[in-house]
């Protein structure tokens, strides 16, 4: 996935948010937050899909936080869209809302790290980001009883237990490594069409 640098102009005057820039980063948010929601939607009907949608959220969200930090290269397009996510599918339980934001934040670290010029930073700080798909699950972790609660209210018993039945000690550290895996292989997809398709548009 070694990809060659980005040649363009890093001034001083480049590393603030303009309008334009806050119009993209808005845009590309709402449409990964849409593409989340359908795959979390789809997969949530059934527990163990349920417990894999950092795999699949990964595979298919990865082109789109792509070509917004890619559009934007700045620091806050990234923090912007972990500020959406956290808000929407998280706002039930507060340290899940603080843990999205601040690995958020982490890939915009990486990004820096990279002067926001470097492919290989924001590729690596997708994997970081995708990091986020584990937060909403912090209430099944750490406050058990409440997801029950919840799930059972809205789902039924027999879909909540089904949940429980997988919500092993590992399972923190398992969606971890599906969170990683899934967005190392979007990764591979979106290098794939964003080279293809808009770079050569010079959407990118």
């Amino acid at each position: 996935m070694a990809r060659k640098e980005i040649t363009m102009t890093y001034t001083q005057k480049d590393t603030k948010l303009r309008t334009k820039d806050l119009i993209y980063a808005g845009a590309f948010g709402a449409i990964y937050i849409v593409l989340m929601l359908l795959v979390v939607m789809t997969c949530g009907a059934i527990p163990i899909l349920y417990i894999l949608t950092p795999l699949f959220v990964g595979i298919v969200c990865a082109t789109i936080y792509e070509l917004c930090v890619l559009k934007v290269h700045k620091f806050g397009a990234a923090l912007i869209l972990g500020i959406l996510f956290a808000v929407i599918t998280s706002a039930a339980y507060l340290p899940g809302i603080i843990l999205a934001i601040l690995v958020a934040f982490l890939a915009e670290l990486v990004m820096m790290a990279g002067h926001y010029k470097s492919k290989k930073m924001f590729l690596l700080s997708y994997v970081v980001f995708n990091l986020n798909m584990v937060c909403p699950f912090t209430n099944l972790y750490f406050n058990r009883d409440s997801f029950m609660a919840v799930s059972t209210e809205y789902y039924g018993e027999e879909y909540a237990n089904g949940v429980a039945a997988l919500a092993s000690v590992w399972l923190p550290l398992i969606q971890i490594a599906l969170a990683v895996a899934g967005a190392i292989i979007g990764l591979f997809i979106a290098s794939k069409l964003i080279k293809k398709h808009f770079e050569k548009a010079g959407i990118v």
